[in-house]
């Protein structure tokens, strides 16, 4: 599925499961056509940019369903930044979600990456296992079928997969006292929702 598709797709969904919201939106979608009708470009123009701003946010809550919730004892960390709490972004043509997690000092970072070209270089690496061998505290990392890696330094531990070649899923963590609990957010992730809502 394209990424045009899927936001369609999150849209249609989130649209149909929030009646009030979607009141809102279809009177400023009329509201806009009406004034393009009239030729009232800037009108226009303001009441497309509101709708495409409240359809964005219905299509992030969506994104956000992906992935994990805190496991018991942590919780989603807070920051000043809420970008770095929990994320989604276009770049390059690409959709990059994020969630932080917290407990005392430790912390877990799950991230998907899809459609990047970064991708490119993390396949190679993955194709290559020279190119892993040449990389510092870095070990090759399998997951159910998912192919990946696994790097640690001091206290940072991070796992890479590669799912379809065009998914990355990173889970990371620090000062963890215990690497399992990497895999048991890993273990929340549906890899075959992912792939169905990214490509």
């Amino acid at each position: 599925m394209k990424i045009n598709t899927l936001i369609k797709t999150a849209i249609l969904v989130s649209l149909l499961n929030t009646a009030a919201y979607a009141d809102e939106i279809s009177d400023q979608i009329t509201a806009g056509l009406e004034a393009y009708k009239e030729q009232d470009y800037k009108i226009a123009l303001e009441e497309l940019k509101f709708v495409t701003a409240q359809i964005e946010q219905l299509n992030q809550a969506e994104m956000l369903k992906l992935l994990p919730e805190p496991l018991e004892g942590w919780k989603v960390r807070e920051t000043n930044n809420r970008d770095n709490q929990v994320a989604m972004s276009m770049m390059g043509g690409g959709t990059t979600i994020k969630k932080e997690f917290e407990r005392d000092r430790e912390r877990v970072t799950v991230s998907i990456m899809a459609n990047s070209p970064m991708m490119q270089m993390m396949t190679m690496m993955l194709k290559n296992p020279a190119m892993m061998a040449g990389q510092k505290n870095t070990k090759p990392f399998r997951y159910k079928r998912a192919k990946g890696m696994i790097k640690t330094d001091k206290n940072k531990t991070e796992i890479s997969l590669v799912l379809a070649g065009q998914i990355l899923v990173q889970v990371t963590g620090k000062r963890v006292e215990d690497e399992a609990i990497l895999k048991q957010y890993l273990e929340q992730l549906d890899f075959a929702k992912l792939k169905d809502a990214l490509l």
